[in-house]
């Protein structure tokens, strides 16, 4: 017979748990912003009771990346060109010192998985019809294999929470802006970044890492996707995301 402690327990471990996965699923843009979720077919999906799935997408609302709707619905939250920016400005701060961190303590198996991923998103980048979520899921692992080898998991939480907020846009952006491939400055970027990290150059590793950070930001606001977000009217719909016309570039 289990104590009421026992299940609170059970339960916050669950809602832990579920935390953690939706939260991959929107920082890899699995969920496009603006899909209505519900908390019951969201327990479905996890195998698990509504509770869990309340209290984890209720510190998802806290954290910026969900918005909960008046009949119960949940919608994934989008920031508006001025939001995007300021959360730009702070990823180069915060994840340029874990990569200058990283730098000078990376395995030579981290390396190995580093370059791998910088592989895999030319590869996928490249293809005439990339895949937006595959193109997000292999740039996170990129970037968070670095991240977490800096080894100051308070670093790391903050920076996994700026990507939580900041993934809708690029999804965004990936799903209804046309970026050639001569565009595509991820590339050289990712390619100076692998370089400077297995040169042990932490200044050169970091400036890298800042320079494909603000070279997507830049690419992101000036589509003008984000202009159709308006913090005050609730998260971003299909209606609105059909309405800006997206400039080629």
């Amino acid at each position: 017979m289990t104590t009421r402690f026992q299940d609170s327990i059970k339960r916050n471990t669950l809602a832990d748990t579920v935390h953690v996965k939706l939260r991959g699923l929107l920082i890899t843009g699995a969920i496009a912003p603006g899909e209505k979720l519900t908390l019951r077919g969201l327990a479905e999906k996890f195998g698990t009771s509504v509770m869990p799935v309340r209290e984890a997408v209720s510190r998802l609302s806290a954290e910026g990346a969900l918005t909960v709707l008046a009949n119960r619905t949940v919608c994934v939250s989008c920031p508006n060109a001025a939001v995007f920016a300021e959360l730009v400005k702070i990823r180069c701060a915060l994840e340029g010192l874990a990569t200058e961190v990283a730098c000078k303590q990376l395995s030579q198996n981290k390396l190995h998985r580093i370059r791998q991923a910088v592989l895999r998103f030319e590869r996928q980048g490249t293809k005439p019809r990339p895949n937006p979520t595959l193109l997000s899921r292999t740039n996170r692992d990129l970037h968070f294999t670095i991240y977490r080898a800096a080894q100051m998991p308070r670093l790391f939480d903050l920076i996994e929470g700026l990507w939580v907020q900041v993934a809708p846009a690029i999804s965004l952006t990936l799903r209804h802006a046309t970026r050639g491939i001569i565009q595509w400055d991820s590339f050289e970027h990712h390619a100076r970044l692998l370089d400077s990290l297995m040169s042990r150059d932490p200044v050169r590793a970091r400036q890298a890492v800042i320079a494909d950070i603000r070279s997507t930001g830049a690419f992101i606001l000036k589509t003008g996707v984000l202009d159709a977000v308006d913090a005050t009217a609730g998260p971003v719909t299909a209606k609105s995301l059909r309405a800006p016309r997206v400039r080629r570039l």
